[in-house]
């Protein structure tokens, strides 16, 4: 027997051994804390002479948004939920010498900074190339170049590079200007976007890239660390990036020309200071797996050491309490006397000797187990088994032995000597030794006839209702008017992963019921349930039930039982349907979409859009869309060309578009959408990234040779028209004049009748 003082004792050791791993962790953690910042230097006011235009546009204090990019250490990122890098500290430069404000904004990775300020989230985007199509944006404005550094290939070490062959090249996304050149300068390379600079290298280092190409100092940055150790600069100045700001060509130029003598009066030795800062004296510290990697060995030295020490505490601890224990232990025979002649049921301590199991120590319960009414001597050293009934002698005396032999936990029933009902007896224990070292079997014996009659008629009742519910996948559950208590199946939870309200009270049916089913059928659910409750009468209805996952379709029929006239029980019974459910709304979402590039039909975007006019809809725009010379793609590439650039139009369209405009192939080469809740400034931002994506499409699908481009028509509602019909044939209209008209443009309807009326 073991006494509480014990596990005191047993406490204290797991304090700690808690403290000492706390320790560990926390030397673990600080080895791999590292930090990785520069410092921005202090800013070195000049003088600079402004015209009294520029000075009042300054004085006006307006709050001016500058968009940065955050992935391109140490140019410009986000660290430590601050902007830093070599661009963001020029910009602030040109904040502390201007007296403009900049309000510092961040650029995610893959987004284009034009789309900021063309679209209206940002005045300024800061860190734009000089490149391409960015020079030739008639939309913007740029400023002088603000930094100018080099553009680099990456190739892994010892890589033999030719490269007058086709090459993989991978370009970081948002990179694009990279990616312009390399297509305009290479155009037999095979020029990939990766999500990430960290992405393109991990792809060179797999072999699945040939070449990485991006800015040498972001470059750079990457190669200071051990897990690129095994990448180099191939070419460390391919071209040459000139940093500049873009404004919107429309904004106020005086804005441009404040920020270009900035630029000038700019000191050469701050930009190299600069350079240096976050260069050469800024330091790449490993984190705590590269460490590892790095010095295996040291690692595993301070972890041995480490662990030997808890050894070393944990075996001093255990042998001052060991002491302590037999000291406490003797103190108390007594006392745990007293216990174990308050345990519910027989104690009994047998050894074994002689080859039989002999009662080494018994406490009184257990001779009035084994004796009931008549009188037995109690001593030990007697024979356990001369208490067993004949025919379980020998299964007793075996599980014993096993218990003996294995130190496995053993639990018999059997019957007691000269019980003339055979009255089952329980016994529960295993083996263990005493503080001298001598082993012995610890058990309990329990009469449990009468609970064996109740456990016996009541397994039979359950294995009845789960024979009944196993056979049938439906989930029968019911309630108790009474007490409020519904009651699930046993497998509710394990099916569906969300627990079943247990108690639900008149009024609180909707926030009981809300966790299992969907919001929009629990209304549905609360009304049967209601009906059924006041009225008995039977409800039949399809709801949705939460998982996990999601929800399944089931019908629940409702029933109620009744006594003396009242509803005391009411019963409900669900199926599943959910197959069925959706293979109707499969059956009649297929008939809605076009087959080559699942985009609505014709026949389903009238529906539709008549459903948003019907409902009294806000003011949207309607653009039909055709692409010009799609024959010439057809003959001079092939239909399956064709076909691919089709559903790259379509995918582009998805992307381009939010989820609830209806966007539809009207037949053909032709495409038609509609634009929720928008106006003519929207319209002109989604033509022209229509504009760029068919560009794209072209390039990457060869068809530069085939004149492909688009013709796009805009009807306005309501202005143009208050329905449908009217608003596709006047948007075709304006499309055809674009195409009659020399095409690749667009036209609005409204700019067309005005034209043709003159």
């Amino acid at each position: 027997m073991m006494n509480p003082f014990y596990y005191k004792l047993h406490r204290k050791k797991r304090i700690i051994a808690g403290v000492l791993c706390a320790v560990l962790i926390f030397m673990l953690f600080m080895c791999g804390f590292h930090m990785n910042t520069a410092h921005a230097r202090d800013v070195v006011r000049v003088e600079i002479a402004f015209d009294e235009e520029e000075l009042a546009y300054i004085a006006q204090e307006k709050e001016i948004r500058i968009v940065n990019f955050v992935t391109r250490a140490p140019v410009s990122y986000e660290e430590n939920g601050e902007l830093q890098g070599i661009v963001v500290d020029i910009m602030r430069w040109i904040e502390a010498n201007t007296g403009l404000c900049f309000n510092y904004m961040e650029l995610p990775a893959g987004a284009n900074p034009i789309d900021y300020i063309t679209e209206g989230n940002a005045d300024v985007a800061s860190g734009v190339l000089d490149y391409g199509e960015n020079r030739d944006n008639p939309d913007i404005m740029l400023t002088d170049p603000v930094f100018t550094c080099d553009a680099a290939l990456v190739a892994k070490r010892g890589a033999v590079i030719d490269m007058g062959k086709s090459l993989n090249v991978f370009v970081p996304k948002g990179y694009r200007m990279g990616y312009q050149y390399l297509t305009d300068t290479y155009p037999n390379y095979n020029i990939k976007y990766a999500d990430s600079t960290e992405a393109a290298l991990k792809a060179l280092q797999e072999g699945r890239a040939d070449l990485v190409f991006q800015n040498v100092y972001v470059l750079d940055e990457y190669l200071k660390r051990p897990s690129y150790r095994d990448l180099v600069l191939y070419k460390s100045s391919v071209m040459q990036e000139e940093l500049v700001c873009a404004v919107v060509a429309d904004e106020d130029p005086v804005l441009v020309d404040i920020m270009n003598k900035a630029i000038a009066a700019m000191p050469e030795e701050y930009t190299r200071q600069l350079i240096v800062d976050y260069t050469i004296t800024r330091m790449y510290y490993p984190t705590i797996s590269e460490q590892i990697a790095n010095n295996p060995m040291l690692f595993i030295a301070i972890a041995v050491i480490i662990l030997v020490l808890i050894v070393i505490v944990i075996l001093s601890v255990r042998l001052l309490s060991r002491s302590k224990m037999m000291r406490l232990m003797s103190q108390n025979e007594e006392y745990l006397k007293n216990i174990t002649n308050n345990i519910n049921g027989g104690l009994v301590m047998l050894t074994k000797k002689d080859g039989s199991f002999q009662v080494a120590y018994a406490n009184d319960k257990f001779w009035n187990v084994v004796a009931g009414e008549k009188e037995v001597l109690q001593k030990t050293d007697c024979h356990f088994v001369d208490f067993v009934c004949d025919k379980d002698k020998e299964r007793v005396a075996a599980g014993l032995q096993k218990a003996w032999v294995s130190g496995d936990m053993v639990e018999i029933k059997f019957g007691l000597k000269g019980s003339s009902q055979d009255k089952p007896i329980l016994l529960n224990g295993g083996r263990n030794s005493d503080l001298s070292g001598r082993q012995n079997i610890t058990c309990v014996l329990i009469d449990f006839s009468r609970e064996q009659r109740l456990k016996e008629s009541l397994e039979e009742e359950k294995e009845m209702y789960r024979l009944f519910m196993e056979d049938s996948r439906d989930i029968v559950f019911y309630c108790d008017i009474k007490t409020h208590e519904y009651i699930w199946p046993p497998f509710y939870e394990e099916r569906f992963g969300i627990v079943p309200p247990r108690f639900v009270y008149d009024g609180e049916e909707e926030e009981a019921f809300g966790t299992i089913f969907e919001k929009e059928d629990l209304p549905l659910f609360i009304k049967a349930l209601n009906t059924l409750k006041s009225s008995g009468k039977t409800s039949d209805i399809s709801v949705r039930l939460k998982t996990a996952e999601g929800y399944r379709w089931h019908r629940v029929k409702l029933s109620s039982m009744e006594k003396n006239g009242k509803v005391y029980r009411t019963l409900g019974r669900m199926t599943d349907i959910d197959k069925e459910v959706n293979r109707m709304q499969q059956l009649s979402d297929a008939s809605m979409r076009d087959k080559l590039t699942g985009l609505y039909n014709k026949n389903s975007f009238y529906a539709l859009v008549n459903k948003y006019i019907e409902n009294a809809g806000k003011k949207a725009v309607l653009l039909f869309f055709d692409l010009d010379n799609f024959k010439s793609v057809n003959d001079q590439m092939g239909h399956l060309t064709g076909d691919e650039i089709l559903i790259n139009v379509a995918g582009s369209m998805k992307h381009i578009f939010r989820s609830d405009d209806i966007v539809a192939r009207f037949g053909g080469d032709e495409f038609i959408i509609f634009v929720k809740e928008s106006d003519e400034k929207v319209a002109l931002v989604k033509i022209q990234n229509l504009k760029e994506e068919i560009l794209r499409i072209k390039q990457e699908c060869h068809a530069e040779n085939t004149g492909l481009s688009a013709c796009i028509g805009v009807s306005m509602y309501p202005d143009d028209a208050l329905d449908v019909e009217q608003l596709v044939a006047k948007a075709d209209s304006a499309m055809y004049y674009v195409k009659e008209h020399g095409k690749n443009g667009y036209a609005f309807y409204r700019d067309v009748k005005n034209m043709v009326d003159k």
